[in-house]
């Protein structure tokens, strides 16, 4: 979803339009590993400091996967913020910013 236009700025410009997108390391079905939980395991944890190269692999491998399952999406987003920050540039443009 893209967030409406903001509220212009006090001298008139408008604030420069930004884009997050947000790709949590959730539990994937379709995973080589459908039962690995980065939520639950162990390994995981916040405080845990000490991680074997197959924990890292099995970690890295899902955040991978996961990504490529989106990237149609990422780039529709993409899409979108590259035509609103377009915009941005020749509405400023247009006021002699």
């Amino acid at each position: 979803p893209v967030a409406s236009s903001p509220l212009p700025k006090k001298n008139g410009s408008l604030p420069r339009p930004i884009t997050i997108l947000y790709i949590p390391l959730l539990p994937n079905a379709k995973f080589r590993d459908p039962d690995f939980d980065p939520e639950t395991a162990d390994f995981c944890g916040t405080f845990n400091d000490q991680w074997t190269t197959e924990q890292i692999n099995l970690l890295a491998d899902l955040a991978s996967f996961n990504l490529t399952q989106e990237v149609s999406r990422i780039r529709d987003a993409l899409k979108v913020a590259y035509k609103r920050k377009r915009a941005h540039r020749l509405y400023e443009e247009g006021l002699g910013a």
